[in-house]
């Protein structure tokens, strides 16, 4: 449950850091290339962050964690068997 509960922290701090980062990028890059290539290297980070935090398995039934066929949902239980992330 550690690893599971490691991801999401990772994908929500990805998420999280979009408005500095920008801010940033901004302040040091205030041209539109700078920051479309800030916003893009951020997009790619997100898209790794969230492909890793998805593929993270229950320990109790062995399934995705957080997807049920084709849908993607970050709840606090398994989609399969209900195992709480806080166990």
């Amino acid at each position: 449950m550690a690893v599971i509960r490691w991801r999401r922290k990772l994908f929500f701090a990805t998420i999280i850091a979009y408005m500095p980062l920008m801010w940033l990028s901004n302040r040091f890059f205030p041209s539109f290339r700078g920051m479309a290539i800030t916003f893009s290297i951020w997009v790619v980070i997100l898209f790794i962050t969230a492909l890793y935090s998805a593929l993270a398995r229950c320990p109790r039934c062995g399934n995705y964690f957080h997807m049920h066929g084709m849908s993607l949902m970050y709840l606090r239980r398994c989609l399969h068997c209900q195992l709480s992330v806080k166990s």
